[in-house]
C-alpha cells in the first residue's frame, strides 16, 4: 500500500495505490472470497497528537478487483484510487486503511492500517 499526497496552494490532493500477489487457484473469477473489501482514503490535518481527518472517501471497487484473476487463475494486481482533495492548513497528509471482510468468517470487516504519506 502506498499513499501519496501533494499540495497546490491551500489544497491538498491524495490518492492510494495497493498491489497484491495472491495464490493461483480456480475458479478464475471467484466472488466468494470476500463478503466485502474496500479502501478508505483520508486527508488528515497534521498536528501534535492524533491527526484529525478532514476528508475521506471509501473505494469499494477493490473487492471485485481482488476476486478477479487472469485466465490461468493467478491473482495479482494493482488498484489505484481516484484523487481526493481538500483545502487544508499548513501541514496535511494522506492516509489509507484497508478493510477486508472474509467470506463466511462471521467477523465482519478487519481493519488494516498502513503508513501515511509524508506531510505536505
Amino acid at each position: 500500500m502506498k499513499t501519496c499526497a501533494a499540495r497546490s496552494g491551500g489544497t491538498v490532493y491524495a490518492y492510494a495505490e495497493v498491489r497484491w500477489d495472491g495464490a493461483s487457484f480456480h475458479p478464475v473469477d471467484d466472488t466468494t472470497i470476500f463478503d466485502g473489501a474496500k479502501l478508505r482514503l483520508q486527508i488528515k490535518q497534521s498536528r501534535e497528537g492524533t491527526d484529525p481527518v478532514v476528508a475521506e472517501r471509501d473505494f469499494p471497487q477493490l473487492e471485485a478487483r481482488l476476486e478477479d484473476s487472469a485466465s490461468e487463475g493467478k491473482r495479482t494486481g494493482t488498484y489505484r484510487t481516484a484523487t481526493i482533495s481538500h483545502r487544508a492548513g499548513a501541514a496535511a497528509l494522506g492516509d489509507s486503511v484497508l478493510f477486508l471482510d472474509w467470506h463466511g468468517d462471521g467477523r465482519g470487516y478487519g481493519r488494516h492500517d498502513y503508513t501515511g504519506s509524508p506531510t505536505v
